[in-house]
């Protein structure tokens, strides 16, 4: 078989992967008074096949524009076939053929098709040709193996492309960046059922990294970018090392436009100068917005943020929150490369007023950070904190109490997933332990942790659905709940927590039916998320949880469960929710029917 051929077989299965309209059995009449018909395949191996014949086939994809006359349909039906067939060829059916039937008198039309595609055709044999007067060139040339293509294995004209593409690529990677495949040889034997494959490889020359060029740096210092280079100069060419560079570029949030290219030829000593084009990014950014939740009622937010102080990735973020239960200014500084490229150090302060149905707190809050990137999207965060509070137990006689709080932070962050705000696959993992001390009153100590881990697991690829899961756990130690200050005990209970039940509700009450929180926590939630359109979703929840006195959950106290159903509209920033909840054990006089949360972003 030539390699004309072969493209042409390829051709077609690129035509296959890029059609994703789908379409169904079944008769339809002509919206233009046309001849209305019916397409099957019958003789087809499995449903795989099915599908991507029916995405081919212009009889099926254009049965919503029915032929005016029988012998149009006729026409259309005869021009499927060779190209039906050729599909076939390029999945190893090299020895396909297929046969019509009309079936005129019906109404509709009935059209069948009649697959014989015969057995699948193996691969004998995987050649890759090569110079064979450079021994360095060999031991960089990769096997069949490692591009992905044996022996035995069908014949499919995707892998055959996609091993080429490899095996170029590999060598790339390998010191050789001009390296391409000329002619790929495909040689059908019919008597045997076998395809032979061979691979003229064109390494081009050897290199090694040259000079770098940075171009487009206007605020931002040239050094804060070349020492994030994972190559040195005089290093083999490797082209993975331009791909990291560029994901490390766009991880910095300061350029919109990242292009990294290498020169058209080497410079006489073997070097390849390698150009790295860049746009930034306007450093600063304003936000705002708004939220409804009928436990909480209302709540804006606004924020400003710098993201390039001194030219070194800096970021100060400054934001200020208003609701009818939270009133806070907060201001958090990150300094990125702190005495190495994967650490930074952070400064967070707040001041605010917290007002629940357990405590009216006023409280003023400050830590400082290490930070380490221990792999990608792996983060431990240590440092000390302090926190000045004037808090008011409404389920204690209305006592007023006053702590400073001296901390330390271990946090641990881990992130698979795909997505900030409307992540679809992989999890999220977070643990925080802290250790607390009351620098007013010394008996008062107690260690604090916490843990939840999300994950998101997408069961249809269209239409879109995906199960989302949470889980959270925590416990206090060391002393007991009415020492400790009431702002700092589990709740449980509103949009983030239980949906159904009135924000931070759930934890045990007083003779007065008022939170006085716990010791420890358990929450967790479901969600089926199906994604309608572009922009249109659909959610449906169950949650649970509680909080209990003793310092770990009481599985002897009920949990109560909440369940619901919620829109998504999908913007570029994130989605906009609107979830409705039902308190599935709801409590006489203290949960509403129903609770409503409006906002920014999926539930977790």
């Amino acid at each position: 078989m030539s390699f004309k051929h072969c493209w042409k077989i390829i051709s077609f299965m690129a035509v296959l992967v890029l059609t994703v309209s789908p379409c169904f059995v079944g008769a339809e009449e002509g919206n233009n008074g046309g001849i209305a018909y019916e397409v099957n395949f019958e003789g087809v191996v499995d449903d795989r096949m099915e599908r991507d014949l029916r995405l081919l086939s212009t009889t099926v994809t254009r049965k919503d524009q029915p032929p005016p006359t029988l012998g149009l349909l006729r026409a259309r039906v005869e021009r499927d076939i060779p190209d039906l067939v050729l599909a076939l060829r390029s999945r190893g059916y090299y020895n396909a053929s297929m046969e019509k039937q009309i079936m005129e008198d019906r109404d509709p039309v009935k059209v069948i098709f009649q697959v014989s595609p015969g057995n699948v055709y193996t691969i004998r044999s995987v050649e890759i040709e090569k110079p064979e007067d450079d021994p360095e060139l060999q031991r960089h040339v990769p096997s069949p193996g490692e591009i992905g293509l044996t022996p035995g294995m069908p014949a499919d004209a995707r892998k055959i492309l996609d091993a080429e593409e490899a095996l170029a690529g590999t060598m790339r990677t390998r010191g050789y960046p001009f390296a391409r495949v000329q002619n790929t040889r495909v040689v059908v034997d019919h008597g045997t059922e076998e395809v032979s494959v061979t691979f003229p490889l064109v390494p081009g020359p050897a290199a090694t990294f040259g000079q770098t060029e940075l171009e487009g740096l206007d605020r931002v210092e040239r050094d804060h970018v070349l020492v994030r280079i994972p190559w040195q100069e005089g290093e083999r060419y490797n082209e993975n090392l331009l791909h990291e560079f560029r994901e490390t570029l766009a991880g910095m949030r300061l350029f919109t436009l990242i292009r990294i290219s290498r020169a058209q030829e080497l410079h006489e000593d073997g070097s390849l100068p390698i150009t790295v084009e860049l746009t930034e990014r306007k450093p600063r950014t304003v936000r705002a917005g708004i939220g409804y939740k009928t436990d909480e009622g209302f709540g804006a937010t606004a924020s400003w943020e710098h993201r390039n102080l001194r030219g070194y990735g800096e970021r100060l973020r400054t934001s200020v929150v208003v609701s009818e239960i939270s009133q806070s200014f907060e201001g958090v500084f990150d300094r990125p490369d702190f005495l190495r490229l994967d650490q930074s150090l952070g400064a967070h302060a707040r001041i605010g007023q917290d007002e629940t149905d357990a405590y009216t707190s006023q409280n003023l809050e400050s830590a400082v950070m290490l930070s380490r990137e221990l792999a990608e999207g792996l983060n431990v965060s240590v440092g000390p904190g302090f926190r000045v509070s004037r808090v008011e137990d409404k389920a204690a006689g209305k006592r007023t109490r006053e702590f400073a709080l001296l901390s330390f932070t271990g946090h641990l962050d881990w992130d698979f997933s795909d997505d900030l705000l409307d992540p679809t696959r992989g999890g999220r993992l977070k643990a925080q332990f802290t250790p607390y001390v009351d620098t007013l009153d010394t008996d008062i100590s107690f260690f604090r942790s916490y843990l939840s881990y999300s994950h998101y697991l997408p069961l249809l690829r269209s239409p879109s659905l995906l199960f989302a899961g949470r889980a959270a756990l925590g416990s206090i130690s060391g002393a007991s709940r009415d020492a400790m200050p009431t702002d700092i005990r589990f709740y449980a209970g509103g949009g983030g927590s239980v949906r159904g039940y009135p924000f931070k509700s759930l934890s045990p009450l007083d003779e007065d039916n008022v939170p006085v929180g716990g010791r420890s926590l358990v929450e967790f939630s479901a969600e089926l998320r199906w994604k309608m359109t572009e922009t249109l979703g659909l959610v449906t929840f169950l949650d649970g949880g509680g909080a209990f006195e003793p310092p770990y959950p009481d599985f002897s106290t009920s949990l109560r469960y909440g369940a619901g159903a919620g829109l998504r509209y999908h913007t570029p920033i994130g989605p906009l929710r609107l979830d409705v909840g039902v308190p599935l054990n709801r409590r006489t006089d203290i949960d509403n029917p129903v609770e409503i949360y409006l906002s920014i972003g999926q539930a977790f």
